[in-house]
């Protein structure tokens, strides 16, 4: 009896642990696919993993940034390599610190993700992120969390 429970803690911690890691690949992964896109400017492809709340910046970034940067600026900021830092998951809110990298510059920022049913999508990016200002500025609500606030999840944590 007793081997039996103890076999099935050791399996309970074990699927645990993979689900985490599995959940924490999946946010990394669109990250960098939504980095990889947003800071080479390819808008269209960056916008599959964005949210409704941050297509304005999107737009703006291609109605308003790219027609008015010169050509040989532009060539000079790109290509842009994204390393994911880290990615801390609260409920279904993550923020993934990167470190971008170019010809010409190196910055380290943020972004905000939240999970809309199944996907993560991104909420907000900027050199630091204040989840629980910030989060609840955009006025998301997380359909499997909707009353907390990532101060409450991590309080859960």
């Amino acid at each position: 009896m007793k081997k039996t429970i103890l076999a099935l803690l050791a399996a309970t911690v074990v699927a645990f642990t993979v689900s985490c890691n599995s959940e924490k690949r999946e946010v990394e992964r669109i990250a960098q696919a939504y980095l990889d896109a947003e800071t080479n400017f390819r808008i269209e492809e960056a916008r599959k993993y964005a949210s409704p709340e941050f297509m304005p910046m999107l737009n703006q970034i291609e109605n308003f940034v790219l027609p008015n940067m010169p050509d040989e600026v532009l060539k000079s900021i790109i290509p842009n390599k994204i390393t994911i830092k880290n990615t801390e998951i609260f409920g279904d809110t993550a923020i993934v610190s990167f470190h971008a990298s170019n010809p010409t510059q190196e910055t380290d920022a943020q972004i905000m993700m939240v999970r809309y049913d199944t996907a993560w999508l991104v909420v907000q990016q900027g050199e630091k992120v204040n989840g629980k200002k910030n989060l609840e500025s955009l006025d998301v609500q997380p359909e499997t969390q909707q009353n907390d606030t990532i101060t409450d999840a991590l309080q859960k944590k």
